[in-house]
């Protein structure tokens, strides 16, 4: 239950945060992207099951007010979210290097498939001159605020699993 509430809490903190915050924090138009920190940190840690379904519903947000195509970015989180699952397995939780890197990769993914559903099919193929001036300061960003997102995320999911393994009747 535990783990419900905290989920519940990260992806509106988060969502309220990028839209809210950060649209007034902007370097250059640029928002930095939480809720693909929020998907990737999940699924790294906790599995491709959770990641998924974190990223789902951190989609299904910004499907709320940033699309006419509802669950783009739903299906377009759960998989990075999911994806991101994969690397459950090799990582060391407190070695910030994978879980960076990873958070990186998953918003460049991301900002290709956004560049590939918004601009490619209305004719704009110029992918370098969205890549330099959109995508790759958006990972600059995001990921200067995942240093400290991560963790948190992490810390907080510790927590989760001390208290849980406390109140277990063996």
């Amino acid at each position: 239950m535990r783990r419900l509430v905290f989920y519940i809490a990260m992806i509106f903190t988060a969502y309220f945060l990028q839209i809210g915050v950060f649209t007034n924090l902007t370097l250059g138009g640029i928002v930095p992207n939480l809720l693909v920190i929020c998907t990737v940190s999940i699924g790294m840690i906790r599995g491709k099951k959770e990641g998924c379904l974190i990223g789902f519903f951190c989609g299904i947000l910004m499907d709320a007010l940033f699309t006419i195509y509802f669950g783009f970015y739903g299906l377009t989180l759960a998989v990075i979210g999911y994806m991101a699952g994969y690397v459950q397995q090799i990582f060391y939780e407190e070695d910030m290097t994978l879980p960076i890197a990873i958070i990186g990769i998953g918003d460049l993914i991301y900002g290709f498939i956004v560049y590939l559903a918004g601009f490619l099919t209305r004719g704009r193929m110029d992918i370098f001159f969205y890549f330099r001036k959109i995508m790759l300061p958006e990972v600059i960003y995001t990921l200067i605020l995942a240093v400290f997102l991560y963790r948190i995320i992490s810390w907080i999911n510790k927590k989760i699993e001390i208290k849980g393994s406390e109140n277990r009747i063996d």
